[in-house]
């Protein structure tokens, strides 16, 4: 496969950030704003899709964003800030909380998910939907007959409701082991993204991410959308490698 763009990873996007997953809106706009103001394209999950199996071609300086869980704070805030800079995304909702509150965290009042005439204007923008898995479970603790029901459910379900297919999925927690890229093939799912470091040659059902958070501040957002970010996290590894030899 073609060396790929780097994946940066987003929760949600909120006037005021209360937890690391939380990044705060004028932190988000100047991330955007630097992505335009140095030549940066944000391309869409299909283009980076067709640049690993065919090797078609990318811009010079290609990012992708990614939102997982399908936070309503991303129709709220997020969409406008695209429009405005015509920039591209992709969200993962989870098919089974579409529309009401968070059901897998201790707290799920605190955070609602958009609904499905949300994820309808998302989709309407121009902007892409994947799939999160039915109801955001550790994939890697379920039997095969779990893990194939989350995947195809979930796919199933956004595809009824949204009348586009849904080529592509996320990992929730960025967990999987060795069958489950097997499973989202089977599913019908084209690619699949997880969550760790990384922006070089990979598998298509294990996709690195580079995750954004509240505690990235704007020199760290360069460098990890940069072609040296991957040399980075090299040295980070080895770094550690090395304090382990010798303690």
């Amino acid at each position: 496969m073609p060396n790929t763009a780097p994946i940066l990873m987003y929760h949600r996007v909120d006037v005021v950030s209360d937890n690391r997953n939380t990044v705060a809106l004028e932190q988000f706009r100047r991330q955007l704003q630097f992505l335009h103001d140095n030549g940066y394209t944000t391309i869409s999950m299909k283009a980076l899709y067709d640049h690993l199996t065919a090797d078609t071609a990318l811009p010079a300086k290609p990012v992708l964003l990614t939102f997982d869980d399908g936070y309503e704070d991303n129709h709220r805030h997020v969409l406008p800030l695209l429009q405005a800079y015509r920039m591209k995304a992709i969200v993962f909702p989870v098919a089974q909380w579409v529309g009401a509150a968070c059901g897998w965290k201790k707290n799920p009042a605190a955070e609602r998910l958009m609904n499905w005439r949300q994820l309808q204007e998302w989709q309407a923008a121009g902007l892409e939907i994947g799939a999160h898995t039915f109801s955001h479970g550790r994939l890697s603790t379920m039997t095969d007959e779990q893990v194939a029901y989350e995947l195809r459910q979930s796919k199933a379900v956004l595809e009824e409701q949204l009348g586009r297919p849904v080529d592509f999925l996320c990992y929730p927690y960025g967990d999987f082991d060795a069958r489950t890229g097997q499973h989202a093939e089977q599913a019908g799912y084209k690619a699949a993204l997880g969550i760790f470091n990384g922006t070089g040659q990979t598998q298509r059902y294990a996709l690195p991410r580079i995750g954004v958070s509240s505690r990235t501040a704007l020199w760290e957002y360069r460098l990890k959308v940069s072609k040296l970010w991957k040399a980075f996290v090299a040295a980070r590894r080895l770094e550690g490698s090395v304090k382990n030899i010798f303690r």
